[in-house]
């Protein structure tokens, strides 16, 4: 029985080492995909990998344009349905104001930013509604608010990563200078006196 499974043993030792050897002579046709620069012409690295670069790219960007490691960079949807880019704005003061319709310090502060703009020409608010509500809904509390700058949407289940942290606590406004860098957030509401100091 001794020899029986030494011989067994062998045989299997054999097959997983042969089993094993087939990949690993591939491996250098894998390789290139590694370093891109390297790659054949023709030759295309799996949906995989690509899918992966492509979200690596896209989150290097979301960082750099955040408006802290480099100028504000976004397109959102106001509630017509039209891109509004943060670009747009640059060589003037820009305020995003992250609020809900459901917040009442949100609903409190409206009069005072509406009062804000009217105010400035120079500096042009942006109200980025933080929830998951129908258009219609924010149309009409825009209305009843008379606000006169534009609101924007974003997906809050995935929001942009700039957005992220205005949806930490409602209401928050950051101010970003001419440049599209940030300059101030404060946490909270705010009065039209207090947006003015956010700006010196």
């Amino acid at each position: 029985m001794k020899p029986l499974t030494h011989t067994l043993i062998i045989v299997m030792l054999t097959t997983l080492l042969f089993g094993c050897s087939e990949p690993a002579a591939e491996a250098p046709a894998a390789a290139p995909h590694a370093n891109t620069t390297a790659e054949p012409v023709g030759t295309k690295p799996p949906a995989a990998d690509s899918e992966a670069d492509t979200t690596a790219d896209s989150t290097a960007d979301a960082v750099a344009n955040d408006g802290i490691n480099g100028p504000l960079s976004f397109t959102l949807t106001n509630l017509d349905g039209e891109d509004v880019k943060a670009e747009d704005y640059r060589g003037q003061w820009l305020v995003l104001n992250y609020w809900a319709t459901w917040c009442a310090p949100c609903r409190d502060e409206m009069p005072e930013l509406v009062q804000f703009q009217a105010e400035h020409d120079n500096v042009q608010v942006l109200g980025i509604a933080y929830e998951d509500a129908e258009v219609e809904k924010l149309k009409n509390f825009a209305a009843d608010f008379n606000v006169n700058y534009p609101l924007l949407t974003i997906d809050v289940y995935n929001p942009p990563a700039f957005a992220e942290e205005g949806g930490l606590g409602l209401p928050t406004t950051i101010v970003y200078n001419p440049e599209g860098m940030r300059h101030k957030k404060h946490m909270g509401p705010i009065d039209a006196k207090g947006l003015v100091e956010m700006l010196e």
